[in-house]
């Protein structure tokens, strides 16, 4: 098959992320850094400001993270606070300021020694989904509208927000063809190549991911037309995201025969799903309040979206994928693993870190997962 040049446009744009950012600043444009996709970006845009994601996908920046954070944290915060601490990053040395969110523990309190090194904004994400809670979550999304303008010095007007929501659901819109090309037999793109993009997404202008989306779903429309793509045992991840850098369980999927076709994940659906429907500050809000992440309390909806993905993408088997000491998805990948199973998907749980160390055993248990399917 012909390479994808969406894909090779995807990494020049990344390659010179960096020194796109500097541009940007030099003329006059706030940076804001995020973690999560909880934050509401559409609101950073409508301030004629960039949002951009940070480095927490790699090994090397632990050790310098446990000078300060306990070894038995989750290596996603400890990675993230490394890049920080060793200046690193190019996105942590962008940032303006960093925002922040109370998904889970071990990110809170890291926030309280990252405060020291950069400045920051924290969103407290309540973790019920009751009316109760919206409310407040709609108020923590007004104070991070008052925050933005505030730092950029621009007034986000209703025009602006509503371009801002547009341009963003223009995003959605694609992300959502991309998936249903992954429901047709072969699959016109190997799950590395989507992992990359949801990770690059996170970091590139939203003008240059559109533009790419276009070009690869215009792509993949022409594989399917000629019957194009990867055969194997077709697989879902779901579990925690898997932050640029952080490739190794897709890679050692489609080393022994399997082709990653979804990703329940902030790396993946979470990302896109829903709408925002409306312009105003409660309807964005409501839409991320939707995120089904595992740090909110009875996540029944996301139990209910993994088994849709499951059998709208027809896959042979789940991955449920946990970073070490992710007490959040660890514990709740028991009760997915029990309705799965119910539902007769078969199931496969992995724990793993960034270390190489355990590729050989995790390579082993997923060509036997794979084979049994």
């Amino acid at each position: 098959m012909v390479e994808l040049k969406a894909i090779e446009k995807l990494m020049q744009k990344f390659a010179n992320r960096k020194e796109q950012l500097q541009k940007l600043k030099e003329e006059g444009r706030k940076v804001f850094g995020l973690f999560c996709a909880y934050v509401p970006i559409e609101l950073i845009l409508a301030a004629n400001a960039t949002p951009v994601g940070l480095c927490g996908g790699k090994n090397d920046t632990i050790p310098v993270a446990e000078e300060d954070l306990p070894r038995n944290l989750c290596p996603l915060i400890k990675s993230s606070y490394g890049f920080k601490k060793a200046k690193t990053c190019p996105y942590f040395e962008a940032s303006d300021i960093v925002i922040g969110e109370t998904t889970c523990e071990g990110k809170k309190k890291m926030f309280e020694l990252m405060e020291r090194m950069v400045p920051m904004h924290i969103m407290h994400l309540p973790h019920m989904k009751d009316e109760d809670s919206l409310k407040i979550w709609i108020k923590e999304v007004e104070k991070l509208k008052e925050l933005v303008e505030k730092e950029t010095g621009n007034k986000i007007t209703e025009e602006k927000l509503k371009e801002a929501v547009d341009k963003v659901n223009k995003l959605r819109e694609l992300f959502y063809k991309l998936y249903e090309l992954r429901k047709n037999k072969p699959v016109p793109i190997k799950g590395l190549d989507v992992l990359k993009i949801f990770q690059f997404t996170y970091l590139l202008e939203i003008d240059d991911t559109i533009k790419i989306l276009e070009e690869l779903v215009k792509e993949l429309e022409e594989r399917v037309k000629k019957g194009e793509g990867y055969e194997g045992k077709r697989i879902l991840i779901t579990g925690c995201p898997m932050v640029a850098g952080n490739n190794k369980i897709v890679e050692l999927i489609e080393e022994v025969r399997g082709v990653v076709v979804g990703e329940e994940s902030c790396t993946g659906t979470r990302y896109f799903e829903n709408f925002v429907e409306g312009y105003s500050i409660e309807d964005i809000a409501k839409r991320y309040f939707k995120i089904p992440c595992a740090c909110r309390f009875k996540n029944d909806d996301r139990i209910e979206n993994i088994k849709r993905l499951a059998k709208e993408l027809d896959v042979d088997g789940v991955v449920y994928y946990t970073l070490q000491y992710c007490h959040t998805f660890n514990i709740e990948g028991a009760k997915v693993e029990e309705v799965l199973k119910e539902e007769g998907i078969p199931v496969i749980r992995i724990e793993t870190d960034y270390s190489e160390s355990d590729k050989e055993q995790l390579k082993t248990r997923l060509e036997a997962f794979i084979e049994m399917i």
